[in-house]
């Protein structure tokens, strides 16, 4: 208890912090503004034309009137995965890994369109860190991103071997980098911002087929023994799994807007790997890994937004699972997912 007292209290002064540093920007940005300088009154002129032509079917998507949008952002995200391995005399093999959830905060501010963010993890505050975890999340109307760049060592595992289960702390280590890419056909009715940044209100329900590509490189380092151990340098002692692989394929999304206060967003994006580059490295060479198919990739989004007014609250949730390997040698099921509850005002 004294450590969750401990964290909410130290929440509570970093939300405080950024909220200061953003009302000291604000402040200042509206003192300058009345000064009247050319060069902002420019900027200003130029981002106020692009408010009002949003690009889109009013009908259904339309900007905010509003200038500003201030999100205060709670983030969680995790990842677990899966490494099945055939063993002549024992069957398979399974190895399941989780690490710790992550939580960071985050304050965005939005002028017109044009946003900044500040973020915290207050995990860091305590000198806990478990992990590094990068995300770059840019999502229009008709064509979007996400990037993560995960380096985690921080694993609890469970083996799973002739049907028994043994637990504990894993030496193992994973670096990964994925990028999604969507291109959504139906962006003038359509709106991903909508649901995911509130850069846009959808005003009415809309769906919309979509492209969809994915990029996966990943390592992982088995660090299964040490300098003492006596199998430690034979030759055929696995040491790495290297893993990159495209993907191509088609989805769907939906937003659903039962009345002018809600928005509720789902979509499915699977794709299949048409290029990959496998490797295992031993302690004396590489060894090319085979496939089985499917090898796959399924990006999934859900979002639900509720608004009051100048006021809105909402719930997002992106995840991405892969499958890819060889059933009868080594295989991988990788599921990483983000979770953010938010809380914004306009004005």
């Amino acid at each position: 208890m004294k450590k969750i007292d401990r964290f909410l209290a130290i929440t509570r002064k970093v939300i405080f912090i950024i909220c200061f540093i953003f009302s000291t920007f604000f402040s200042s940005f509206n003192a300058t503004a009345q000064i009247k300088i050319p060069l902002l009154n420019k900027l200003d002129s130029v981002l106020e034309v692009r408010q009002s032509n949003p690009k889109t079917d009013t009908n259904y998507v339309v900007k905010p009137p509003q200038r500003w949008t201030l999100r205060l952002i709670n983030n969680v995200t995790g990842t677990h995965f899966t490494l099945k391995m055939n063993a002549e005399e024992l069957g398979q093999i399974q190895f399941r890994f989780r690490d710790p959830l992550r939580h960071t905060v985050t304050l965005s501010a939005n002028y017109r369109g044009l946003a900044a963010a500040l973020a915290v993890n207050p995990a860091n505050l305590f000198g806990k860190h478990t992990s590094t975890e990068f995300n770059i999340n840019a999502y229009g109307n008709h064509f979007g991103i996400d990037f993560i760049f995960e380096r985690n060592g921080n694993f609890d595992g469970t083996i799973v071997l002739l049907g028994e289960k043994f637990h504990g702390k894993s030496r193992i280590k994973e670096k990964s980098a994925i990028l999604n890419a969507y291109y959504a056909f139906n962006g003038r009715k359509f709106s991903y911002p909508a649901a995911f940044s509130q850069s846009y209100i959808q005003k009415r329900s809309a769906g919309s087929f979509m492209l969809g590509a994915s990029f996966h490189k990943n390592l992982i380092d088995v660090e299964s023994g040490n300098a003492d151990d006596d199998t430690y340098y034979e030759e055929d002692r696995l040491r790495k799994i290297k893993m990159n692989y495209f993907s191509l394929g088609v989805g769907y999304g939906y937003n659903y807007v039962p009345s002018r206060n809600w928005l509720l967003h789902l979509s499915a994006l699977p794709t299949l790997v048409i290029w990959r580059e496998n490797k295992l490295v031993m302690m004396g060479h590489f060894k090319s890994l085979s496939s089985t198919f499917p090898e796959m990739s399924v990006v999934g989004r859900a979002s639900l937004v509720r608004y009051y007014k100048s006021f809105f609250a909402g719930l997002t949730l992106v995840y991405n699972f892969t499958s890819a390997g060889d059933s009868d040698l080594i295989r991988i099921d990788h599921f990483k997912w983000r979770a953010r509850f938010i809380l914004g005002k306009r004005f």
